[in-house]
């Protein structure tokens, strides 16, 4: 499986991708790391955890608004799965970038 270098918020971060996937990963953590940049120039440094999670939310609230109408949390566990699942993911990111 291919590894790809995504950079979010400066940092570099190693993940491992289907064959075929890199330039669609890259793409999205571009669109990422843009969010994060934005949210670190208009609060500065609150943390990377934090700024990573807000980022998330934000984006997940605009897709929710995508095209006007609401996605309902079905729609966005069938885009994105199951949101626990997201939250321990979420948890344990954040836990492995204040530990680095």
């Amino acid at each position: 499986m291919p590894q790809v270098t995504l950079t979010v918020n400066n940092a570099p971060y190693q993940f491992t991708c289907n064959e075929g996937e890199q330039d669609r990963l890259l793409e999205l953590a571009q669109i990422f790391d843009a969010r994060v940049t934005e949210l670190a120039g208009a609060l500065g440094q609150v943390g990377e955890a934090k700024l990573i999670l807000m980022a998330g939310i934000i984006l997940l609230d605009e897709l929710s608004e995508g095209g006007g109408a609401k996605l309902s949390r079905g729609d966005l566990v069938s885009h994105l799965g199951d949101m626990d699942t997201l939250a321990a993911q979420i948890e344990h990111i954040a836990a492995r970038m204040e530990s680095a």
